[in-house]
This record gives C-alpha cells, structure tokens and sequence, in this order.
C-alpha cells in the first residue's frame, strides 16, 4: 500500500512540467525528477546524496549553505513568485534564472524539503521586453489592478508628469494621481473605461477636462489612452497619460482668436484693424513684442506698437516698400520671414534686445513684426498662429479697401447722374430747340447750332467715361521718370510761347498711362486758358489761372510733386470746387478735365489739392506719393 502511494507520488512528480527535487535535514538530495535533465542538463541518478548547492552557482554556494539549515530549523512553505533574485547551475556551468517554491515534507519521522524548480528565462525576457518598451514610451504610463484600482507598476516618465517617483505609487490608488477631492469621479471614470476595455479620453462627458494633479498641487490637462489586457491570470489596465497642456492652450487660442476675428471685421479703419491685431498678439498669443506696419505714403509706417515692444526695441522707424531689409523684403515678396536670431542681419537698423524675429506680409497692406529675446524662441506652431491672425487682419483690410472703393463708386455715380440728368440735358434741349426751328421752315443754317450742341453732348460723354475709367483703382505700378514724361506731355499740348522748366530730377512709382491724363490736363489747364478751338472740349475747361505764354513747372516735395504755373491762380473760395465734375469758369467747358485729375490721384492712393505758386499763379501738390 505504501510502495503503491510512493509510486503514485513519484508519478505524479515525473509528469509534472517543473524540475522537483528532494532534499534531507542534511541538504542532501533524496530524489530529482527526469524534468531536472530536461532544465539543468543533470542525470537524476547523479544528483542522488550531492548537496543541494551543487545546483547553485559558485560565488552563492557559501551563502546558500546559511539560508539552507536556517530554513530546515524554521521550514514554511513557500509558493512561486516571492519577488527573490534566483538562480541555478547548468551541467555545463551556465546559469538560468528561476522561481523556487519549498515545502516541508514529514512522513515515518522523517524530514524533507520538496524544491520545486521553474525555469523563468521567458518570463524574464518578456519582463524585459516590457520594462524597455516602458523606458522607451514617451509619456507616462501606469498599470493598474482592475479588481482593486491598486497602481503595480509605472514607468520614469511618471516622475515627468507628476513629480512622483514610480516607486512611490506602487500600492496606490490610481485616484492618487488625480485632483483631491474628485477621487469618487475619477473612480467612475476609471470603471467606465474598465467596462469599455479601450478607449482614448480626455474629457469628462460634460466636456471639463481630464486632470493629474502633480506632487506639488498643479493640474495638469492630460489624455489617456487606457486597454484593459490579463498578465498571469491577473486582470490589469494600462494607461499612457499624455500632456495636452499644449494643444488645450492652442484650442484656447484658436478659440479667442475666432473672438478677434468678429472684432476686426467689425473695425471702420485702418488704425483699428492695426490696433487689434498688436492687442490679439500680446494677449492671446503671448507675443508681447508686436509691431503693426501699413503701407503710408508709400512707406511702411508702424500703426500699432505694443508696450513691450517700445520698451525692447525702441522708436520703430518707417521702412520703404523695397530694401534690404526684412520688413521690406516680407512685404516685397508676399512671403513669411524667421530668424532664429535677428543679429544676423547686418541692415544698419537697429533692434534692441530682439533676437528671434518673425515678419509675415499682410497681402499688399503691409507687415507684421514679431520678435523675442531669446534665440530660436519660436517654434511652429507659433507660425502657425501668427499666420492664422495675419491671414484674418488681410482679410479685415482687404474689406476696408473694398468698401472705400465702393464708397467712392457710390459717389462717381451720383457725380454721373448728375451730369446724365444736367450736364446733358442743356445741350439736348437746344438742339431739339432748333431743330424744331428747321422743321418748322426756320433757315437752314441754324442746324450748325444743332451740330454745334450735338459735339457739346459728345464731349461730355466722352470725358464722364474718361473720369470712370481712371477712377478705378491702381493695380500694377512701375517706375516712371517724371522729367522724361512731363517732357513728352508738354509736346503734345505746348505753344511757341509757353514754357516748361523742371525743376528736379526724380522717379515715382504708378501708373505710366494714367500720370500722362494728369500732366496733360494740368499743362492744358494752364497753356491754353481761354481757347476757343473746337479741337478740344478738354481745352475749355482752363481756369482762369493761365495763358498761352505761361511757365509751367514741375517739381518734387518731400512726399510727392507739384505742378505750378504764373497765371492768374486759382481764387481760394474756388479751390474746393474746381475737382468737381462739371465745374468750369468757361462756357463751352465740360468741366471734368480736374475732376479727371483727382480720380487718378486718388486711384493711386494719392491726395492732390490746389495753392498758389511762387509766382502767384496756380499750384497742384500731389502728396503720399511713393518717390524713388
């Protein structure tokens, strides 16, 4: 009966798929399965009566002798997985790591141990392969308990995020790395995802934002990305805990950003619009040091300075459209300009304490400059941003110009009703006067008076359709030397006894077509006041400022050019009037030959008005004029 049971017994130990082994209160091996030849490369029969620490390396055998009778004067069972460091020796001399469980056996009054001997290189390569992915995972993960919600493990990354060191939280709730106080919320939240078994969240259902609260006390806006997997029977859950302080501070600014929005579609100028754009730069972007520049008399002129700016930079200086530069290189090629470190640009301005710089084209209205102390202070995102506020100032602009232009529409189709329904109509009746006349057996020659009101109707129609058509905004723009083209003008509308002096030497930048309808109506103006020929309807529209042997000059300003003559002049209380369309002091005028003027001047985003000249004649200024 007892042999049968030793059999049973000894079955049972050969069949199992761990090495077992026997040993006496003299630590001398009693027995050892055939899995120990399989693990440890042993025979069985050879290990009967050798010391058990011919199973453990060398350099531990002293020490294991120590923990050997100490454990055979006080044995206990003791199960796998005691969180010991073991190993045991191969035949061959390597060794293998292993778990051991022991257990006191006693029968007939004798004593023995039962090792039971599991080979963990596996396990342990898997551990491995664990610990370095949690190493190399970029942001901080915890592995949880799902029965009991007790934190197991968490990598180094956890000491980022938290201030927490990983072996601190072991045995912890997972709660422990959430806001106090929410610890029942958060415990909701965690069985909610347990029950999902993967989910990605960062907000609560009522869209408040998923927190970790530090060693220190601050809360920090995170995602997690929780999977629920089972690892030896056991039920646990992972969680990478990502820091979207970032991306929730951006979506804060793209929000207030959208607000900046409405505000500059709602601005009425050009100050405003500047204005806002520095306010949303500083305060919702955090660009303390922000300067607004608008295209201003043909420079780009600094509109809006936040404080921040003044105080590191200094005065901003104006910048011409062109130039080696980076705010007038921006606004010359439409495209965004970075530095690092601003210093590196050698354009004779100074800076200040700036370093790293961003400059971004707004369309053709000007530039906006962004700078900072520290080198490589700006990242992409940051760009991005700029860009996104820039692109909206563009557009607010860009209606602004819109609804200028309109404006100025809305008033040349009044200035043309006007004519359509006055101008027009005067001449129209006379001829219908006189035909009436002829019709009715009056003499033949009166029809010359018909022809003659019939060429007054053509001329005003044709001069409203010059006013239209310069009135229209100026597109491309080239360099035009103006001695050479006032040279070409006096030719065409010139006597023998005027004279044209040039006074300077100079280029300006606009339209080479149009300027010609300028020079030309302003030399017309002066030369042939009081004209009767019927050649030109322009002609007659002379004030009283001129003659056909005047002296016509043309000259720069600081901002733009003159035109000025030693006529008459032009009275003060008719200064005003004389851009008007239909306005004339001769009666066979058209009266648009400066109103044609001043559409031009305008078109090019210029003023013109009238003085007296030196010589006590009249004087044209056009000013905010871009000169080269």
């Amino acid at each position: 009966m007892v042999r049968g049971t030793l059999q049973r017994h000894e079955a049972i130990c050969e069949a199992s798929p761990d090495s077992i082994v026997l040993v006496d209160d003299d630590g001398r091996i009693t027995y050892a399965n055939g899995r120990v030849e399989d693990m440890l490369g042993y025979d069985p029969a050879e290990l009967l009566g050798e010391p058990i620490e011919v199973l453990v390396p060398e350099d531990a055998r002293d020490s294991h002798v120590a923990q050997r009778d100490a454990y055979i004067a006080d044995p206990e069972t003791r199960p796998m997985g005691a969180s010991l460091d073991l190993t045991a020796r191969c035949a061959d001399g390597s060794t293998i790591p292993v778990d051991v469980s022991l257990s006191p056996i006693r029968h007939d009054g004798e004593f023995e141990v039962m090792a039971v001997v599991r080979d963990t290189s596996e396990h342990d390569a898997l551990e491995k392969k664990h610990q370095s992915i949690l190493a190399a995972v970029p942001d901080a993960v915890v592995i949880a308990d799902v029965a009991t919600g007790e934190i197991v493990e968490a990598n180094d990354r956890v000491t980022e995020l938290t201030g927490y060191d990983p072996a601190d939280l072991l045995g912890e709730p997972q709660t422990r790395l959430h806001p106090a106080g929410e610890a029942a919320r958060y415990r909701e939240l965690f069985g909610r995802h347990v029950t999902e078994q993967q989910a990605i969240f960062a907000e609560f259902p009522d869209g408040e934002n998923v927190y970790v609260e530090t060693r220190d006390g601050d809360r920090v806006p995170v995602e997690i990305n929780a999977r629920v997997f089972e690892l030896e029977n056991r039920e646990l859950i992972a969680g990478v805990f990502r820091d979207v302080s970032a991306r929730t501070e951006r979506e804060h600014q793209l929000r207030e950003l959208h607000a900046a929005t409405r505000q500059l579609m709602e601005a009425t100028d050009r100050e405003e619009v500047a204005r806002l754009v520095a306010e949303a730069a500083d305060s919702i972007l955090d660009f303390t040091s922000t300067v607004v520049r608008l295209v201003h008399n043909g420079r780009l002129r600094p509109l809006a300075v936040t404080e921040q700016a003044r105080t590191d930079l200094g005065e901003r200086p104006d910048y011409p459209l062109e130039g080696a530069n980076p705010v007038s290189e921006t606004y010359d090629r439409g495209e965004p300009r970075v530095f690092d470190d601003v210093r590196t640009v050698q354009d004779g301005y100074e800076r200040g304490t700036a370093r790293a710089a961003m400059y971004f084209p707004v369309g053709g209205h000007g530039v906006v400059s962004v700078v900072d102390s520290a080198v490589g202070a700006f990242e992409q995102s940051d760009e991005q941003l700029a860009s996104i506020l820039v692109a909206n100032a563009e557009t607010a602009l860009d209606r602004l110009a819109y609804e200028r232009e309109l404006e100025r529409q809305n008033e040349r189709l009044d200035d043309f009703a006007g004519v359509v329904s006055h101008d027009l109509k005067n001449p129209l009746n006379v001829a219908q006067g006189w035909l009436s006349t002829v019709q009715e057996g009056g003499a033949r020659e009166n029809l010359e008076r018909v022809a003659d009101a019939l060429d007054r109707m053509d001329a005003i129609i044709e001069d409203t359709l010059t006013l239209a058509q310069q009135g229209r905004t100026v597109a491309d723009q080239e360099l035009v030397d103006v001695s050479s083209l006032a040279g070409d003008c006096w030719r065409v509308v010139s006597t023998k006894e005027g004279q044209l002096e040039l006074a300077d030497d100079f280029q300006l930048r606009g339209d080479r077509d149009r300027l010609r309808h300028v020079f030309e109506n302003l030399f017309r103006n002066a030369v042939e006041h009081g004209s009767t020929s019927p050649a030109s309807n322009t002609r007659q529209d002379a004030d009283a400022h001129g003659g056909e042997d005047v002296t016509v000059t043309v000259g720069r300003l600081d901002d733009g050019f003159y035109v000025a003559d030693d006529g008459a002049g032009v009275p003060p209380d008719e200064r005003d009037a004389v851009f008007e369309p239909g306005h004339t002091s001769e009666p066979g005028g058209t009266g648009f030959g400066l109103a044609i003027v001043d559409e031009i001047a305008r078109a090019h985003g210029w003023s013109v008005s009238v003085t007296d000249s030196e010589a006590g004649g009249a004087r044209f200024e056009f000013t905010n004029v871009e000169l080269a």
